[in-house]
């Protein structure tokens, strides 16, 4: 076995024991059933198996799952036992180790993009020495809409089955609440910044800094990107057609721009 068929194993197996744990608390409280809980650790193994198949969309879904998962059980420590932290602490570390690790990189893939007939004007940009000329493509609005759909039915889906985990439960309403805000504050902002939502990726598209879109944005840029599209909605979509780089008013917000992949 490679190093990263081993670690990945070893995370397996870790994960395993931690769902055992996890499964027999909620069947003494009778908080779930034995049909729900064997669905979502079915669920998680499958996608692990996915991810070892080195499908770039299970990579992206068992991390995000894992973390939002973790996080869960962290709110649920409050309510029944501390060891729940340490089985929240694990889950979220394996599922941003699926995202950096070195020795899991070899089933890390990224899947080929072919060029979209619908992609908008291109823009050459200088760079710093003025001697070379990079161009850039920039999606129409349908395409940034079909991303947003994409990450709205994920966390919608994340968010249905927490609902469901906890709905014999005392504090039902306080973890929802917890849940979604955690959701709402992390994902986008978090992801926009580390490389791409789900929604985006699917799309073949990524935010960029303006000026040079070879370079990641800032998580400040990330958060204000974030906080203007959602005070304005689609309003903030105004002026995607009426600029070369159709860069949104969240985009001019945070000085960021939204290319398509190569």
């Amino acid at each position: 076995m490679t190093p990263g068929q081993t670690r990945l194993l070893w995370f397996s197996l870790a994960f395993l024991a931690t769902e055992v744990f996890f499964n027999y608390v909620m069947l003494a409280t009778g908080d779930a059933t034995l049909a729900e809980l064997s669905v979502k650790t079915l669920t998680f193994l499958i996608f692990i198996l996915l991810f070892s198949k080195k499908l770039a969309w299970a990579k992206w879904l068992l991390s995000i799952g894992l973390i939002v998962y973790g996080l869960m059980n962290l709110i649920v420590g409050f309510e029944l036992m501390a060891a729940f932290y340490v089985v929240g602490a694990f889950d979220i570390y394996f599922g941003s180790q699926l995202l950096t690790s070195k020795t899991l990189a070899e089933f890390r893939t990224v899947r080929p993009k072919s060029p979209s007939p619908e992609i908008a004007p291109i823009w050459a940009a200088e760079n710093t020495t003025r001697t070379n000329r990079h161009s850039y493509r920039y999606p129409l609005l349908i395409r940034r809409i079909k991303a947003i759909l994409v990450d709205s039915v994920l966390l919608m889906t994340v968010l249905i089955l927490i609902m469901i985990t906890v709905k014999d439960s005392t504090h039902r309403t306080s973890i929802m609440v917890a849940s979604a805000a955690i959701i709402l504050l992390t994902y986008e902002p978090l992801l926009t910044y580390h490389s791409r939502t789900l929604g985006q990726r699917w799309m073949g598209i990524r935010v960029r800094r303006y000026g040079n879109p070879d370079a990641r944005i800032g998580l400040l840029s990330a958060y204000i990107r974030w906080i203007t599209k959602g005070l304005l909605g689609w309003v903030s979509f105004v002026t995607i057609h009426f600029n070369p780089e159709r860069r949104a008013i969240h985009d001019l917000a945070s000085r960021t721009v939204m290319v398509c992949d190569e």
